[in-house]
């Protein structure tokens, strides 16, 4: 939240925090609303500033429940349901829906506000409250486990400004290899064309994915691990929560990241196992073409090899 020195123009600036929710929001009025009071103000102008994300919003593949509008100011994910993680009906307009409720928020706090605009801050403007998220290894680690999209895509577009790309989906194309090869991954034959993975033209190979969580255990890279640490564990966290199960061999021993896409015939799991001498061993196992609609045949498969892995 930013403010010139006088009067009552604030403006909601979006940081690109889709985990940003409910209650982050309310103490984000509270803070603001003191903050005004300090000052005398009680009457204010409210702008919100979601321009941090550049290009399309909307992924390549429309509209869906697996992911919301990608923008730089949102909450809960534009979950409609209350959820937080799995498919969900989706806000069409994050950004606007989150200055609407901010603004609800100062009006219970006995400000008069007018409706919310989209627009940025007056050159002036400093800052007047603010909201941040949890650390980054928290939210890589709940991205993993729940297989976030939302959060994927954010991600991604943060790197992209890290490397001084647009923050779009082809700055991300163009910021996830430069990123792999600094750290020395074998990322030819791979296109990242989105953060989530849900595009179509997205490929990845086994190789990059093994070497990739080899180097999350290495002792010299502990800014990696929380790809390790974030890792559903089978039969108990996440997207592996409901696979596997109490009499499998595997349960509470495989973690992996799963990744589906419905109806396209792709189906992969990559993760560790402590393999029988005491090894960890890291593994990927990627289908594509599977027949029918339903991934749980090619799921069960996936799952099976990983747990032969338990044998060696």
């Amino acid at each position: 939240m930013v403010a010139p020195a006088g009067g009552g123009a604030l403006t909601l600036v979006g940081g690109g925090d889709p985990t940003l929710d409910k209650a982050r929001l309310a103490a984000l009025a509270d803070d603001t609303a003191r903050a005004l009071r300090a000052r005398s103000v009680t009457s204010v102008r409210l702008a919100y500033d979601a321009s941090l994300f550049s290009g399309s919003a909307v992924h390549p593949i429309g509209p869906n429940e697996n992911l919301a509008p990608v923008v730089a100011l949102m909450t809960d994910e534009g979950r409609l349901d209350g959820s937080d993680s799995g498919p969900a009906s989706r806000t069409t307009d994050p950004a606007g829906d989150t200055a609407r409720a901010f603004a609800r928020l100062l009006r219970a706090r006995g400000l008069t506000v007018a409706d919310p605009a989209p627009g940025g801050g007056p050159a002036d403007a400093k800052a007047l409250a603010s909201t941040v998220s949890a650390p980054l290894p928290a939210i890589v680690e709940r991205m993993l486990t729940n297989s976030d999209n939302d959060i994927a895509e954010a991600l991604a577009r943060h790197t992209a400004l890290a490397l001084h790309r647009p923050a779009s989906f082809e700055g991300v194309a163009e910021a996830v290899p430069v990123q792999l090869a600094k750290l020395q991954l074998p990322w030819n034959g791979s296109v990242f064309a989105d953060g989530s993975g849900l595009d179509r033209a997205d490929r990845v190979t086994a190789g990059l994915l093994t070497r990739l969580l080899a180097k999350a255990g290495d002792p010299g890279r502990p800014e990696l691990r929380p790809i390790l640490t974030g890792l559903p564990v089978a039969g108990f966290t996440g997207t592996l929560g409901t696979r596997y199960g109490a009499a499998s061999a595997a349960t509470g021993l495989v973690r992996a990241k799963t990744g589906t896409l419905a109806g396209a015939g792709v189906n992969t799991l990559a993760g560790t196992v402590v393999g029988a001498d005491g090894r960890l061993l890291a593994f990927a196992f990627l289908s594509t073409g599977t027949p029918g609609a339903d991934p749980a045949p090619a799921q069960r498969a996936l799952d099976r090899l990983a747990t032969r892995l338990l044998e060696h």
